[in-house]
C-alpha cells in the first residue's frame, strides 16, 4: 500500500507557512531628524523580503542584501527546502552590489534580479552612510572564505555573522541596518512588510521608471521632497 505521507507533509507545510502569512506584521519606519548632511537611502520591497540600497556619498548606489545561504548561493529552493529555513538555524549569506547608472530606483530594475514590488525613500547622514558602508566592504575585503558571486541574484556573498532563522531573516537584517543610521523601527518584521510612518517617504510610480540620460538627476537630492501622492504599494501582507 502507497503511503501519503509526502501528500500529507505538503499538506501540513502549506497550512503551516500559510497561516504564517496570513497573520501579517508589520515594522514602522520613522526616518532620523533633523539631518544637516543628507544622502538617499531607499528600502526595496520585494514582496516577503526587502533589500536595502545606500547611497554612497550621494553618487554611488550600494544594494545591501541578507538571507539564507543554501538559497540565495547554493540555489537550494522550493517547499520543503522554506520549511527547513524558516525553523531551524542556518547560514546566513551576505550580499551587496555596485548599481551602475544614477543613484535613481527605476534605473536599478533590471540589476536586481527580484521583483520590486514598491520603494520607500529615505535621508540620513552621509557620514553614518559612508561609515556603514566602509564597515561592510571591510568585512568583504577579509573575508574567509573569499566572496562567492551569484549571477542569478546579481550579488556578491560572504557568509554571515549571524545565522539565518525565522526570528532573524532579511527584514530583521534591514532594520538593524537602519537602526544603524539612526532611524526608530517599531514593530515586527518577520513575514510583513516594512512601511514608512511619512507617506511622503513612498516612492511615487514615475521615480520607479529610469528617466532619460538628459533628466536625470543627483542623488543628492532628499527623498523626502517627492511628492507624497499616489505610491506604488506591495501586495505582500
Amino acid at each position: 500500500m502507497r503511503s501519503h505521507c509526502p501528500r500529507v507533509s505538503a499538506r501540513l507545510f502549506v497550512c503551516a507557512v500559510g497561516g504564517l502569512l496570513a497573520v501579517g506584521c508589520t515594522a514602522v519606519i520613522t526616518a532620523p531628524t533633523p539631518i544637516s548632511d543628507p544622502v538617499p537611502v531607499y528600502v526595496l520591497d520585494h514582496g516577503r523580503h526587502n533589500s536595502l540600497v545606500l547611497v554612497v556619498d550621494g553618487e554611488r548606489p550600494l544594494r545591501l542584501a541578507y538571507g539564507e545561504w543554501g538559497w540565495y548561493v547554493e540555489g537550494r529552493t522550493g517547499p520543503l527546502r522554506t520549511l527547513s529555513t524558516l525553523f531551524r538555524s542556518t547560514p546566513g549569506a551576505l550580499g551587496r552590489a555596485e548599481l551602475r547608472g544614477p543613484p535613481v530606483p527605476g534605473c536599478w530594475a533590471e540589476q536586481v534580479r527580484s521583483e520590486i514590488r514598491a520603494v520607500l525613500g529615505f535621508s540620513a547622514e552621509r557620514a553614518d552612510v559612508r561609515a556603514l558602508a566602509s564597515a561592510i566592504e571591510q568585512r568583504f575585503e577579509t573575508a574567509e572564505p573569499p566572496p562567492v558571486a551569484s549571477l542569478r541574484l546579481n550579488l556578491e556573498f560572504i557568509v554571515a555573522d549571524r545565522p539565518y532563522t525565522l526570528a532573524y531573516n532579511s527584514n530583521h537584517q534591514v532594520v538593524a541596518w537602519l537602526e544603524r543610521l539612526g532611524f526608530e523601527v517599531r514593530g515586527d518584521p518577520t513575514v510583513g512588510r516594512l512601511r514608512a510612518e511619512d507617506p511622503a517617504n513612498i516612492v511615487p510610480l514615475e521615480m520607479l521608471r529610469c528617466p532619460p540620460p538628459g533628466q536625470q538627476t543627483s542623488g543628492d537630492a532628499a527623498p523626502e521632497d517627492a511628492d507624497s501622492g499616489p505610491g506604488l504599494e506591495s501586495a505582500s501582507g
